[in-house]
């Protein structure tokens, strides 16, 4: 079954957990621009990085072989790409990493986890032969493809030995054949970690039965794969779902690298003038976030309890309470947790359309004073996405010394942008005024007619000299550009700082002072 998602990374993410059947929280994929070979990283909590093609020049590179920037080329290229990501998530599906703990203590890392890389891909194999079998065809498609060239490759036999005998053909050795069918038969019957154990630790003492050739799609702890990067692709076959899915993975990745691109070009044209390092669209790590959102679920039906009560406050008929909202006396309703509800000046006319900014300050000074800022990034977002109702109407940002897009208006609050908000971590330095400013000359490019600036800081900026003469210029011009700001701060300096501020001591009420100050002046009346 192919994935009806328009989001590259939304339809990856839906193809593995989907294939594994496991839940995000339980099973992380990161995808890395910096990686060359997939890798299974850790052993309680299995994470499984994907590297990401690369394109160098007007070619793409993956996994140590260049494809050409054509359809043909793309679609081996995410040929290669799909059996990675169906060989992982059968790894996820059926692998207990943790069983191997205690055995790998006092044991040659490498050697360990080629004892591990075999016996768990056995598994691994018998879950995707039963779990689809097309995919599986195309899969050893794939390998004996990859296979017939390593083999085909004097350079690489005669300075890799290795390279010159076939994985599973009939060169392999009795022993391992025998050791092979014990695992697959011991699958799901009694004493099965038990068993597994002991052929680790044969397989251990006679490491010499290992030595096979690591393809590029299978997970890597060390460079056996090493084609130049100048040799050209290798032309795959694939049918059915699995060449369609091939199709569908180049479309969507064009389309995203685009819009990836023009987000990108937009922001760095209004640098001109602030400090910023760099600006970043951050890596995702959508277990963080799912796990985070899990934890904190009775916090969100809190949250969407207060949702509904103020709208069902708002839809009171009472005439004193329709017409624009009066911003600071409804920020000092919040500030002050008040009851009055009398923050509306009265116009018949209805508001007009509104673009809101969350601005996280991710600073090292940050963490010393608040030191759960990712749940407070996954609580914020899951209530502004419902508090807006439209999707192109917020923006999330953080930042440091560098600027982190972690949603563009134009993107969408789906599992990619839930993987940047996973990633928010502490550190660096503080450029609020540089990121208020950054900020405001987005939203000044903005044609609704309301703007908002929501500022979660502690309001100390640090960077360079004169920083705090700088963020109160900044303030001012960006007040008289017609955007309201608004402090959401863990510290006293937030009231002093900012016009319109609110304050929380801890997570709970930070986020309900931040939700109710962004449902008043979001209601649309």
């Amino acid at each position: 079954m192919i994935s009806d998602s328009d989001n590259f990374y939304d339809f990856v993410y839906e193809t593995f957990y989907g294939f594994s059947d496991v839940r995000a929280e339980d099973v992380g994929i990161i995808f890395s621009r910096d990686v060359q070979y997939p890798l299974i990283d850790l052993l309680q909590e299995p994470v499984m990085v994907i590297p990401m093609p690369k394109l160098v020049g007007k070619q793409y590179v993956y996994e140590g072989m260049v494809f050409e920037n054509n359809p043909e080329g793309r679609k081996d290229m995410w040929s290669l790409f799909l059996a990675t990501l169906y060989h992982l998530s059968s790894h996820a599906a059926v692998a207990s990493y943790a069983k191997y703990e205690k055995w790998r203590k006092n044991k040659t890392a490498d050697t360990c986890w080629k004892v591990i890389d075999f016996i768990e891909d056995i598994s691994a194999e018998r879950y995707l032969r039963h779990k689809d079998k097309a995919i599986w065809q195309n899969m050893s498609a794939i390998e004996t493809r990859l296979l017939e060239v390593t083999k085909s490759n004097e350079s690489h036999s005669s300075k890799n030995p290795r390279y010159s005998k076939r994985f599973q053909d009939q060169n392999e050795s009795t022993k391992i054949s025998l050791l092979r069918d014990e695992i697959a038969e011991s699958i799901g019957k009694d004493g099965y970690e038990k068993k597994l154990l002991s052929i680790a630790d044969f397989l251990y003492q006679n490491r010499e039965l290992l030595e096979r050739p690591l393809l590029p799609f299978q997970e890597h702890h060390e460079v056996l794969w090493s084609p130049k990067v100048g040799d050209n692709g290798i032309k795959l076959e694939r049918s059915g779902a699995f060449e369609a899915q091939a199709q569908k993975l180049d479309s969507l990745w064009e389309t995203h690298e685009q819009q990836r691109n023009k987000i990108l070009k937009r922001y760095k044209k209004h640098l001109k003038g602030l400090n910023f390092d760099s600006i970043v669209i951050p890596a995702g790590n959508v277990q963080a976030y799912e796990k985070i959102k899990a934890n904190t679920l009775p916090m969100l039906r809190r949250i969407r309890q207060q949702i509904r009560l103020i709208a069902n406050l708002t839809d009171d008929p009472k005439i004193d309470q329709i017409g624009y909202i009066d911003m600071q006396m409804a920020i000092q309703a919040v500030a002050s947790e008040g009851q009055t509800t009398e923050i509306f000046e009265r116009d018949e006319l209805r508001r007009g359309e509104e673009a809101w900014v969350i601005l996280i300050d991710k600073s090292a000074s940050m963490e010393l004073r608040f030191d759960r800022l990712k749940e407070f990034a996954v609580c914020v977002s899951e209530s502004a996405n419902e508090l807006t109702g439209k999707q192109d109407a917020w923006a999330l940002y953080s930042f440091d010394n560098n600027f982190n897009i972690v949603k563009d208006f134009k993107e969408k609050f789906n599992q990619e942008i839930k993987a940047r908000i996973g990633t928010i971590t502490n550190g660096g330095l503080s450029l609020l005024p540089d990121a208020i400013e950054l900020s405001a000359r987005i939203l000044t490019e903005d044609p609704r007619e309301r703007k908002y600036i929501f500022v979660v800081t502690d309001g100390h900026p640090s960077g360079y000299d004169r920083i705090h003469e700088a963020f109160t210029k900044t303030i001012k011009k960006t007040e008289m550009h017609g955007i309201t700001l608004v402090g959401i701060g863990v510290t006293k300096a937030i009231s002093r700082k900012f016009r319109n501020s609110a304050r929380g001591t801890d997570l709970k009420q930070l986020v309900t002072k931040f939700v109710t100050a962004y449902k008043v002046v979001a209601i649309d009346v």
